[in-house]
């Protein structure tokens, strides 16, 4: 006789669902920051860092996409966080890219929980910025030249992010079948029923 395992809560997991920011830009800005992409949705999910039964740990996992009328069944982009070392930001980092160095398995070893902690933290930090963030240029100079310009183009819709309960058979698909949870979407798409300002259909 075979007996099915029953899943077993493991913890939660951060659903975000972003739409365009329209009190930062006027309309025409907003059109041009992020294009084809007007109107739609940005979905982000994230799922924390989980031990398996075995020991294994697994590091935690950013999904994002962007669902529109062009795209209704967009695939999921899915980031696993690294291991990012802290780093002091100073007066040249204004206005450009920040990059960050990853410590290796034998620096990881050698650091406290509370590092370890840390350094998760801070990369599930910029995911969460990356993901807010777009560009659009700005007006042309004299010469016609145009300015990229990055700004807050999503914010999370009526303030209102979500948190879902996660199970090891969730984390086993998307660790080991490396497939998107589909009960935890399930899960989502039930708690947006039950909220007034989210609407049925994402488009």
């Amino acid at each position: 006789m075979t007996t099915t395992a029953t899943p077993k809560i493991v913890g939660k997991a951060l659903y975000l669902e972003l739409v365009g920011n329209k009190d930062e830009y006027e309309e025409a800005q907003l059109r041009g920051m992020i294009g084809w992409q007007y109107g739609g949705t940005k979905q982000v999910l994230v799922f924390p860092e989980y031990q398996d039964d075995t020991g294994k740990v697994e590091s935690a996992v950013v999904m994002t996409r962007v669902i529109t009328a062009h795209s209704p069944r967009a695939q999921w982009d899915t980031t696993y966080t690294g291991r990012l070392m802290p780093r002091e930001l100073n007066a040249e980092d204004t206005g450009h890219f920040a990059s960050y160095k990853t410590y290796n398995r034998a620096e990881w070893d050698l650091l406290t929980e509370k590092e370890k902690h840390d350094s998760r933290q801070l990369a599930i930090k910029i995911l969460l910025k990356n993901a807010m963030v777009d560009t659009y240029n700005s007006e042309p100079d004299s010469e016609g030249n145009r300015t990229s310009i990055a700004g807050q183009g999503w914010v999370v819709r009526d303030n209102k992010p979500i948190s879902v309960e996660i199970t090891d058979q969730d984390m086993d698909d998307l660790h080991k079948k490396q497939t998107t949870p589909q009960a935890v979407i399930r899960r989502i798409n039930k708690v947006r029923g039950t909220l007034d300002k989210f609407p049925a259909k994402l488009v």
